[in-house]
């Protein structure tokens, strides 16, 4: 079954290196908590893949495009070239030490470091030399990997629902009130309040209109509401009520003490 590119299509998978079974990544918190990796901070859930955004490995993406079909499970394997290339030996490079105190790191071998905008993994240190891997640690890997379709998402409204959600996890999707008004081919996001301080919120409305246009389309504009609700005073004469409430009970803890203390 082919999927037709721009689908939005939410997956469970699990990827693994082929030659270790090494647990690379999975949206199963089972099963990273049956493999020891299990992480707090992580958000485990189906994965949105839009078919032709190239945003998971290419070998995975041409799979669901080409043969993904909902609710049947997977189990390809990925070679490097359609992961994530294979191993080139000149991003191996010997760098001095004086280059790493100079942007305020402290070498250790098996530590990720970024040097110059290239991000390597320290391999040995000899003397005042480093050795350090450029190559993405996966690279020259075959991935083992399952996965299974869980939905393709046809409605605009969880369509748009999802692209905000893949920015803020952390969210509940239910957060995100969406709506079209189809007389004027608008959609209106309204935003929940926790990410309104967020300093990126600007650049994910501008990706986000970016990707509704690019993906879904036939919308005209598109309108992002931030409410403010100001909070609603307690009128005076209850404030008075309250305060003397509150006396009067302070009058009658104290008459209770001191009944008890002359007792």
């Amino acid at each position: 079954m082919a999927i037709p590119k721009n689908s939005f299509v939410l997956i469970d998978y699990t990827i693994r290196v082929k030659e270790t079974g090494e647990l690379v990544d999975t949206t199963i918190e089972e099963v990273a908590k049956n493999e020891n990796r299990y992480e707090a901070e992580k958000i485990y859930e189906p994965l949105l893949v839009i078919v032709g955004e190239n945003r998971v490995v290419r070998g995975l993406e041409e799979h669901i495009e080409n043969f993904g079909e909902v609710g049947k499970e997977f189990s390809i394997d990925i070679p490097p070239e359609k992961a994530y290339g294979e191993r080139d030996p000149s991003k191996v490079k010997i760098m001095g030490m004086r280059e790493f105190l100079r942007n305020n790191i402290i070498p250790e071998v098996g530590k990720t470091v970024e040097i110059g905008g290239q991000i390597g993994i320290v391999k040995a240190i000899t003397g005042g030399r480093v050795l350090v891997d450029f190559n993405h640690p996966l690279a020259g890997k075959t991935l083992s990997t399952t996965y299974r379709i869980i939905k393709i998402i046809e409605d605009d409204v969880e369509k748009i629902k999802m692209l905000l959600h893949r920015r803020y996890r952390r969210i509940p999707i239910e957060r995100f009130n969406v709506s079209i008004d189809q007389t004027k081919n608008e959609v209106v996001i309204e935003l929940p309040r926790e990410i309104y301080l967020d300093r990126d919120l600007q650049l994910v409305k501008a990706l986000v209109v970016e990707e509704i246009y690019r993906y879904i389309g036939k919308y005209n504009s598109i309108v992002f509401i931030e409410r403010y609700t100001r909070a609603v005073e307690q009128p005076k004469q209850e404030k008075i009520e309250v305060k003397e409430q509150t006396q009067q009970q302070a009058e009658q803890l104290q008459v209770q003490q001191s009944s008890s203390a002359s007792q």
